[in-house]
C-alpha cells in the first residue's frame, strides 16, 4: 500500500474538532506538518505524525475556537489556557515559551495532547542513540 499524505477531508474525519476551521487553512497547516514529516518516518506512521503535528500547530493558533468565535489571532489571545479568573474577568494564555521546559526546542509540544503524541511518535521514529 502506498503512502498517502492526509488531506483537509482525512483530517478532520481524524480530528472533528477542527470541522469548523478552513480547509484552506487545514491545508497550509498540513503542507508544513508533511514537509516536517517526510519519508525518513515509518510509512505506518507518518500518515499520523503529520496530523497530529498539524493538530498541535492549529490549537497553538487558538483553533478551532479562534474560528468558531470569529476572533482574529492578531487581536485576541489564542492557544492554551493557561489561568482563568471568572470575578472580574482574566484570562492566561501559555506560551512555548512560558512551559519551563529548560529551554529544549520541543518542551513546546508538551503544551498540547496533540504534541505528546507527536513526541511519542518522534521517539519511536528516532529513538536515542547511545554510544559504546
Amino acid at each position: 500500500m502506498a503512502y498517502e499524505a492526509p488531506t483537509p477531508a482525512t483530517f478532520k474525519a481524524r480530528y472533528p474538532e477542527f470541522t469548523a476551521v478552513s480547509d484552506a487553512l487545514v491545508q497550509l497547516v498540513l503542507n508544513d506538518a508533511i514537509s516536517d514529516v517526510g519519508d525518513t518516518w515509518l510509512e505506518k506512521d507518518r500518515a499520523r505524525a503529520q496530523m497530529l503535528l498539524a493538530a498541535h500547530i492549529l490549537t497553538m493558533e487558538g483553533e478551532p475556537g479562534r474560528t468558531e468565535n470569529g476572533a482574529s489571532g492578531a487581536t485576541a489571545g489564542t492557544g492554551i489556557i493557561k489561568r482563568d479568573k471568572v470575578g472580574d474577568v482574566e484570562t492566561e494564555f501559555a506560551t512555548p515559551s512560558s512551559s519551563g521546559g529548560g529551554g529544549s526546542a520541543l518542551s513546546g509540544y508538551g503544551m498540547t495532547f496533540y504534541g505528546r503524541q507527536y513526541l511519542e511518535l518522534l521517539r519511536k521514529n528516532f529513538p536515542a542513540v547511545s554510544v559504546v
